[in-house]
């Protein structure tokens, strides 16, 4: 258990351990997630950087969308994490310390903390995305593979909103510090009322009101596949975009499975320090990091199209089956869109005859009055 201190160093020193001091189990903790991390590092930035060329090749356009535009963002920020916090990480679970200095501590907080907010921050825009394409489903059909500049915008409130977090701390509203004995973070152990206050307003901002939106936006999207809201020609006309939807919403529910154990214990933290054991910051902090793997493997993995084409970029000598990544191309769509409208214009048609015949039926009735 972690020692009560009255002091911010004292605090910060008492979790800093040598490898002699360390009871056996954690010592061979450490080798264990440091090892895995070497995995999952390496994964993570060979998958995100392969999102990153897949949705930007001009030769793989006919899956480049909206949504696409955000993943590929998404996958900077995953990348990212994965290169700097897997591979520090790794390192100190081999030393079984932070051995890289007050300076490697600060940028190790500065770019997981930017970059972790900035891809929750994605998520829940991209659950909003898949929201509005699901419940205006003629204006998505008919402006699928239109990228409007709000998109953009949105991108880079994202960025913006995880770095005006991360900035905050060296800005001298709060301080990163160890974590554990191999990861850097905020100073959740401060017992001081202006820290306590920055750490539930982030948690509450950055962690809990992101999970509502998607948990909200992801509720209305499987009332709306499963309800009858959608008419059956709009369920034919959208069913890659509702098969995406239910692919994504599994997406996040992993996600935040990966981050609740921090988010939980650093609540915990921020309460009441004194009770909190030790270890925890030290698992808690690595099933967090492995959310960077996560989200290229589901979103691509999971993704029958996206998975195609990733393979005919990855593998171009091999034969590959892309009769199910042809049939979202853009020229079936302006089918499906022209199809459309005739039947609204066959519609509109319709209603008017039908006005024509009731006008006509009471002018009969005016004259035999």
């Amino acid at each position: 258990m972690i020692v009560a201190n009255e002091t911010t160093s004292t605090i910060s020193s008492s979790l800093t351990f040598s490898a002699d001091e360390l009871p056996k189990a954690e010592y061979f903790m450490d080798y264990v997630l440091g090892i895995l991390m070497v995995f999952l590092t390496i994964i993570g930035v060979f998958a995100n950087t392969s999102v990153v060329v897949l949705f930007t090749l001009p030769s793989r356009k006919k899956v480049h969308s909206r949504v696409t535009n955000l993943l590929r963002s998404l996958a900077v920020s995953d990348g990212t994490m994965a290169l700097v916090g897997g591979t520090m990480y790794a390192v100190n679970c081999f030393y079984h310390k932070w051995v890289f200095g007050r300076e490697g501590c600060v940028f190790h907080g500065v770019i997981m903390f930017w970059c972790g907010v900035t891809s929750i921050a994605h998520l829940a825009a991209i659950a909003l995305e898949r929201w509005y394409t699901m419940t205006h489903i003629q204006w998505s059909v008919a402006n699928k593979y239109k990228v409007s500049k709000r998109v953009y915008l949105i991108i880079f409130f994202c960025w913006l909103f995880g770095f005006c977090w991360a900035i905050s701390p060296v800005a001298g509203l709060q301080r990163y510090t160890e974590e554990g004995r191999v990861s850097c973070s905020l100073d959740w152990f401060n017992p001081s009322p202006g820290y306590k206050a920055f750490n539930l307003t982030m948690l509450v901002t950055v962690f809990f009101i992101p999970g509502l939106i998607m948990l909200t936006t992801n509720i209305i999207i499987f009332k709306v596949v499963s309800g009858s809201t959608i008419k059956k020609k709009d369920k034919t006309l959208l069913a890659r975009e509702i098969e995406l939807a239910k692919k994504m919403v599994y997406s996040k529910v992993f996600y935040l499975l990966a981050w609740a154990p921090y988010g939980i214990v650093s609540v915990w933290a921020t309460v009441d320090w004194q009770t909190l054991p030790s270890y925890l910051l030290t698992l808690t902090g690595f099933f967090a990091k492995v959310s960077f793997t996560l989200n290229p493997l589901l979103y691509v993995g999971m993704n029958k199209k996206y998975r195609t084409e990733m393979c005919a970029m990855l593998f171009p000598w091999r034969p590959v089956d892309t009769p199910a990544a042809r049939e979202d191309t853009p020229t079936s769509y302006s089918m499906e869109i022209s199809k459309v409208s005739e039947d609204q214009t066959q519609s509109q048609s319709n209603h008017q005859i039908k006005e024509e015949r009731e006008e006509s039926e009471l002018s009969t009735c005016d004259q035999k009055e």
